[in-house]
């Protein structure tokens, strides 16, 4: 009897994780990650959960037991984590327990309230109970990607910090090349473990591209001798916001296969006031060209590769005048080019931050007990971004998807013919070949009509009229307008107070008129390409 159970257990072990990797190891094929074995894309929708800073434990450990978080990381949707440690965690603590660390830092309550939840936590050192986060995230079906955050366990990140770029004084190569192979080999055969990132937001005035290539070439070659499977992403400098010089110098190492690059982007990255003395449509279309710029190349040209945004977020307790005009902006486009994304952050509080005790996450995706989501229509915002949109061995024929970014919501066409915004599980899908063409209900000959100044779009058969042409305009490309039956441009807008569509006058589409700084977001719309 006994020998049953214990094959029992071992059954449910292996199919625990059999379910969890049944896509590793993965690899690379142009800018798309796949499963090594079938070929089929893998989609990472990711979430950061910090474990870099002074205490070097994994937050939350103080409000809910270890399996309760990693459960409610897969509810929310994440199919992986980005897991952050500080080098010294490692290299210079690995043996010492987490109590004692918490000792030292004279936070006693933070000890109580771990023993309260996960009192086999306190006794374990550093790399144990950093090993079983991510054997817990494993065994609910979670990747890993771990993160090397900095060397020095803190906050992140200043350009004073010392703790920035190859050669600072908490950032000592040869130490952290060893830190790199310790994790690669220690957590080589961990199956739900995919990926190790080399440094998060290079920085600092010591950065240049010679000493870049040097470090970050040796810190590839380093991992992938010890852990061939892994995939190793790369970051770019100026706090991952910059990757431009691999236009004219890639990065050659014969590995193609294995190397993700990655960039970080928030309303406060590059000009921090703009969009409160600009017009959002000014703004939003500049944040994009430059995001292009700096890393988005990466995704086209003769030879793509995959861009992985390892951080982007918004404010989740709301009233941030900048963060509700970037995050509509920013996931209009991640959506329309199907990007590989981790949101910052999971954590809704910390246990010693800057000096402070138990600080809330106003950008965590738990309030401050984890009990909530902090932003109650947090799912419905990032719906459309888990979904895989793009499928490179799909033979569907290309469709659309009409999204509104601000609610997160999809059109649907109602049983009684009516447009509405509802979820983005069951949408309805479109046909749409470019400006002045017709929005056409795939396997329908019904298009959509403007038929005047606040009235609700109709599905029509006259597909040929002016009322039934439609274009993007202003500077976003986010408003579609047609002619209402006057010949006035009308743009789509979702109807504050309901789920329905309407069409008004567009807000702010002249691209002359700097002084235009009404609120648009409600006519942002974006037709968004799938063959899934």
């Amino acid at each position: 009897m006994r020998k049953m159970k214990w094959c029992v257990l071992l059954v449910c072990f292996l199919a625990i994780f059999t379910s969890c990797c049944k896509s590793m190891p993965l690899s690379v094929q142009k800018r798309w990650i796949i499963d090594d074995a079938t070929g089929e894309r893998v989609k990472l929708h990711c979430s950061h959960w910090v474990a870099h800073t002074q205490p070097m434990l994994a937050e939350g450990l103080d409000k809910l037991p270890m399996n309760v978080i990693a459960a409610n990381v897969a509810k929310a949707g994440f199919n992986c984590v980005r897991l952050s440690y500080a080098t010294y965690m490692f290299t210079r603590h690995a043996n010492n327990t987490v109590r004692d660390i918490f000792h030292s830092h004279d936070i006693p309550e933070m000890v109580t309230a771990i023993e309260k939840h996960n009192p086999s936590v306190l006794n374990m050192t550093h790399l144990q109970a950093y090993e079983a986060v991510v054997d817990a995230l494993g065994e609910h079906g979670l990747m890993v990607l771990i993160d090397n955050h900095l060397s020095l366990p803190d906050w992140c990140c200043g350009n004073n910090d010392q703790n920035g770029f190859f050669g600072d004084r908490h950032f000592n190569t040869s130490e952290w090349i060893q830190g790199l192979a310790f994790v690669a080999r220690h957590f080589k055969g961990k199956p739900n473990v995919f990926a190790m990132d080399l440094r998060n937001e290079l920085r600092g005035s010591r950065q240049n591209w010679n000493v870049w290539y040097k470090y970050v070439s040796e810190g590839v070659k380093t991992i992938h001798e010890i852990n061939p499977d892994l995939l190793i992403v790369v970051s770019g400098l100026s706090f991952d916001n910059d990757l431009s010089y691999l236009k004219t110098r890639p990065l050659d190492l014969n590995i193609d296969n294995k190397i993700v690059y990655e960039s970080h982007v928030y309303s406060f990255s590059g000009d921090t006031g703009r969009w409160h003395v600009q017009p959002t449509n000014w703004v939003c279309n500049a944040t994009i060209q430059w995001f292009i710029q700096q890393s988005g190349f990466l995704l086209s040209g003769k030879n793509p590769a995959p861009l992985f945004v390892s951080e982007f977020g918004y404010n989740m307790e709301g009233g941030n005048f900048a963060d509700e005009r970037y995050w509509p902006c920013i996931v209009a486009y991640f959506t329309s080019v199907d990007l590989e994304w981790s949101l910052w952050a999971f954590q809704g509080s910390y246990y010693f931050r800057q000096g402070n005790v138990g600080p809330g996450e106003t950008y965590g995706v738990m309030d401050s007990d984890w009990k909530d989501y902090r932003d109650p229509n947090f799912t419905q915002k990032i719906q459309l971004l888990q979904r895989m949109i793009q499928d490179p061995n799909s033979k569907a024929s290309e469709s659309h998807i009409l999204f509104h970014p601000s609610t997160g919501y999809c059109a649907h066409v109602s049983d009684d013919k009516e447009v509405v915004m509802g979820d983005c599980k069951s949408n309805s899908l479109w046909s749409f070949e470019g400006d002045g063409s017709p929005i056409r209900l795939m396997n329908s000959g019904m298009c959509l009509k403007a038929d005047g100044e606040g009235l609700p779009p109709s599905l029509s058969e006259d597909c040929l009229s002016a009322q039934s042409s439609w274009k993007a305009v202003s500077m976003s490309g986010l408003h579609l307008a047609s002619f209402g039956k006057d010949g006035e441009v009308l743009c789509l807008e979702k109807d504050s107070n309901s789920t329905k569509i309407v069409t008004t006058k567009c807000i702010c589409i002249g691209d002359d008129d700097p002084s235009c700084l009404d609120d648009p977001l409600n006519q942002w719309f974006r037709l968004v390409p799938t063959n899934v």
